[in-house]
């Protein structure tokens, strides 16, 4: 058993090198010389078999192991974020270009925000409510297209 893929999107990270032929560029050319080549190694034998492979991913990958790096996802995910000054200046800290750009950006993003703010205040915005009850159309209104 062989795969075949691009050497892009992070497979030879994933599966050791005879796991899969990896071409050298995302075309059907490169990928149709790596299935030619995969059919005539299946032909002498020279790759192993799904049994042996099964084996290998077995002592490669456990349930346990996949389930602490899961859990450790699901933490990360759940601890609570930082305020929006700490992490601009740990932004500006780490990257001194990029993140001068980033506060930058924010700054006028932010000014933008307030500007707005101030010349329509949230409370004279008026509310839309929908012409949906319980899901259907009331009878008579026209839809979106003015169709009734």
């Amino acid at each position: 058993s062989s795969g075949i893929n691009a050497e892009y999107g992070g497979i030879c990270e994933v599966f050791p090198a005879d796991f899969v032929y990896l071409a050298p560029e995302p075309t059907a050319e490169a990928l149709t010389r790596g299935i030619m080549e995969t059919i005539e190694r299946i032909d002498k034998g020279d790759v192993m078999s799904g049994w042996e492979m099964h084996k290998r991913v077995k002592e490669m990958y456990s349930w346990v192991d996949v389930t602490r790096r899961t859990e450790q996802v699901y933490k990360e995910c759940l601890k609570p974020k930082k305020p929006l000054e700490s992490r601009l200046e740990l932004q500006w800290m780490r990257a001194p270009v990029a993140g001068v750009l980033f506060y930058i950006c924010y700054s006028i993003s932010y000014l933008v925000f307030v500007i707005t703010s101030w010349l329509q205040p949230e409370e004279t915005i008026e509310i839309v409510h929908s012409r949906y009850h319980d899901g259907t159309l009331e009878k008579g209104k026209p839809n979106c297209l003015g169709r009734r």
